[in-house]
């Protein structure tokens, strides 16, 4: 009798052993297991950032597509093994361009917009995972940017005939009144009034300065809004807006600090040099009654006044903000564009 219970612990010993060795084995495969996800969560995240920040390299050289794509090869490039023990790999032909009334990513663009995608690849070996013949894995992950027009601005409290001739970086007068088009308005001196419950006042607009979120929120305008003329006003006003404010003028900010070195072609976004102004159609009227339609927008560099002639003058610029809209159906060129990055 007690020959058989002793047989019979011995067993359950047994037994028990044979559970131990296999949660142990169990657990030393999680274990591995979490290793080869965790290797492959890592290097998924790896390769997303470099899509991103490839995809918004390629976004400054938008719409030329040679240029947009070696922008991305060359960040790409610049981070495929920065910190990190997996290389990230991008090739031209992980890159794909969309052009005008594209689809890319589900998304039909507009006859203005331009889209680029980049994706990027990481080889991932396994540790546990071989004990099943899978020795490595590919991990891929994407990025798309567009840059499409916009169609509404934080308004510059003036406006410029949407007939006048623009060359990028070819200076002209900027201001309309006495031509060269819509010549004789009578009591039209080339500036609108602000936008109906706009929080800022017309020359705060067109100063740019001391805005905070509800003015710059409430002086937006779109294309197709009507707008009227501003009337009773001086040289000396818009001369202290853009020229001699006591440091506050467009010309006195924008050519100091961190935007001293900043020129036309080679400028900073928010320089207050840049001002977007409306390109309009006169629809009629006379006074603070004359009345025009918002048909486009222009980004200028100022380059100044001249005081006696009644002249501003600024350079035409190619300008990109955030706010475009890729479906946009515009017929013609704003000049103003926006970039967005899309997974």
């Amino acid at each position: 009798m007690r020959q058989m219970l002793s047989s019979s612990k011995a067993k359950r010993a047994g037994l028990a052993g044979a559970w131990l060795v296999i949660a142990f084995l169990a657990l030393g495969g999680a274990a591995a297991m979490s290793v080869d996800l965790g290797r492959l969560a890592i290097a998924a995240q790896r390769c997303q950032d470099i899509a991103d920040s490839s995809a918004l390299a390629a976004a400054t050289q938008l719409p030329y597509e040679t240029q947009a794509r070696g922008a991305a090869l060359r960040t790409a490039t610049a981070n495929h093994t920065e910190g990190t023990g997996w290389p990230v790999s991008c090739s031209n032909a992980d890159i794909t361009f969309r052009g005008p009334n594209g689809t890319i990513n589900d998304l039909t663009l507009g006859p203005w917009a331009h889209a680029m995608r980049v994706t990027t690849n990481s080889e991932v070996d396994y540790t546990f995972a071989r004990l099943f013949g899978l020795n490595s894995a590919t991990v891929s992950r994407s990025a798309t940017v567009v840059r499409a027009p916009v169609e509404g601005i934080p308004i510059v409290t003036m406006w410029i005939s949407h007939t006048t001739s623009l060359t990028p970086y070819r200076p002209i007068n900027m201001l309309m009144a006495d031509g060269p088009h819509y010549a004789g308005i009578p009591g039209s001196f080339g500036f609108l009034q602000e936008p109906t419950g706009c929080t800022a006042d017309w020359f705060e607009l067109l100063q740019g300065y001391g805005l905070n979120a509800q003015d710059i929120e409430t002086s937006f305008v779109n294309l197709g809004d009507s707008m009227f003329a501003k009337t009773g006003l001086s040289v000396g006003e818009f001369k202290k807006a853009f020229v001699s404010d006591g440091g506050n003028s467009r010309m006195e900010r924008g050519t100091s600090g961190e935007w001293a070195s900043d020129t036309a072609g080679d400028c900073q976004p928010d320089n207050p040099r840049i001002m977007l102004v409306p390109l309009v159609s006169y629809l009629g009227g006379t006074g603070s009654n004359a009345e025009f339609r918002i048909e486009g927008f222009g980004a200028f560099w100022l380059q100044g006044i001249n005081q006696g002639k009644k002249e501003i003058w600024g350079e035409f610029i190619r300008y990109d903000m955030p706010g475009g809209d890729p479906n946009s159906d515009l017929t013609t060129d704003t000049g103003i564009y926006a970039t967005e990055l899309i997974q």
